[in-house]
């Protein structure tokens, strides 16, 4: 069983699951967001960071659009995106705003066998929302459940959003998965055609280059993807797993693909230019979800037609297991004999 303490950090209660192996820490008040994970034994920090960081609770904020509102609010970390992933929608009268409501919902929360439970019922959307966010072991589990507590049948899209930096992502690491296609994304309004699938790891680039997507660029190198991974095996659950030479680490995120089906790769390398990244960000998120492509709802809907519908009185549940495993230590051992001791990775209240 995990230990829970809890602690203020800018105004937010933050709550702290931690095993001999795994530290989490947990910001109910901000969506129930996973804002650190660091590996105990060697002090890996797994999550990745904004440069802003976690910002204090009550921050004032400059009118602009979803996107710009909910960068704000984005610390990095592991998320939940429901019940709009994406782009913002108008949806029922309202505007779902980008990546949803839930992204930035405050929960209650009380403490569980192995973790805590988080429950907020949602305003923009007739949803009670339930986060159960485990640590056992090495392990990290993110069980969430939505149930319709309104009247009227409701399309949603869902996944969760953990993001990974530095220094378990860089050049020497590899991404290996049991999926068997990729998609690129939609780049127009127009979805007059879905991209043509192609096998892993294959995904052609918006100039048009065939990329590696198993391998990572270094940072700040004019990289940029956003890609869609489906097509499992048969009976077995879905498995993205990110490989790192260099920490001694392999990452394993594992989920049901009959649920979410998809998931959504992200990777920043210094190819997005401007607001909110200025060609500086280095990031990869696998993002397990049940509907594609990046767009919103309202252009889900329209091109892929991948949204699912909850009935009144629905209750549906999804389950994200993140593992984390020390492999052999001899490739980072060459590498800090040749290069130095590499960055350790932030404590806990540094991470934040």
């Amino acid at each position: 069983m995990a230990r829970v303490t809890t602690r203020d950090y800018r105004g937010w209660e933050v709550v702290t699951l931690a095993t001999p192996q795994l530290r989490a820490d947990v910001v109910p008040g901000k969506g129930g967001d996973l804002t650190s994970v660091v590996h105990r034994t060697t002090g890996t920090e797994l999550l990745w960071h904004t440069r802003w960081g976690l910002r204090a609770r009550g921050s004032l904020t400059t009118p602009g659009s979803s996107e710009a509102a909910l960068s704000e609010a984005y610390p990095g970390g592991w998320q939940s995106v429901f019940p709009n992933a994406g782009d913002a929608a108008h949806e029922h009268g309202v505007e779902w705003g980008m990546h949803g409501e839930v992204w930035t919902t405050p929960f209650d929360w009380q403490v569980a066998e192995r973790g805590i439970l988080l429950t907020a019922n949602l305003v923009r959307s007739p949803f009670r929302f339930e986060k159960l966010i485990e640590v056992d072991g090495a392990c990290v589990r993110v069980s969430e459940t939505a149930t319709n507590i309104g009247n009227e049948t409701v399309e949603v899209t869902w996944s969760q959003h953990p993001a990974f930096g530095a220094p378990l992502i860089g050049p020497d690491t590899r991404v290996q998965t049991n999926a068997k296609t990729v998609t690129a994304d939609i780049l127009d309004n127009r979805y007059a055609s879905v991209p043509t699938p192609q096998p892993w790891p294959l995904w052609t680039s918006p100039q048009g280059a065939s990329v590696n997507l198993s391998e990572l660029p270094a940072p700040r190198t004019d990289h940029s993807r956003m890609a869609f991974l489906s097509d499992y095996p048969d009976d077995e659950q879905a498995l993205v797993s990110i490989v790192s030479p260099n920490q001694g680490l392999e990452v394993n995120l594992r989920w049901n693909a009959q649920t979410f089906p998809y998931a959504w790769y992200w990777m920043e390398a210094g190819g997005r230019k401007g607001f909110p990244w200025y060609s500086d960000a280095y990031v990869l998120a696998i993002e397990p979800a049940s509907s594609w492509p990046g767009r919103g709802i309202a252009q889900i809907r329209e091109s892929t037609g991948t949204q699912i519908a909850i009935a009144p009185g629905q209750r549906v549940n999804h389950t994200v297991e993140m593992s984390v495993t020390a492999r052999s230590h001899s490739l980072r051992q060459n590498t800090e004999s040749e290069e130095g001791a590499p960055n350790d990775g932030l404590s806990a209240e540094q991470a934040l």
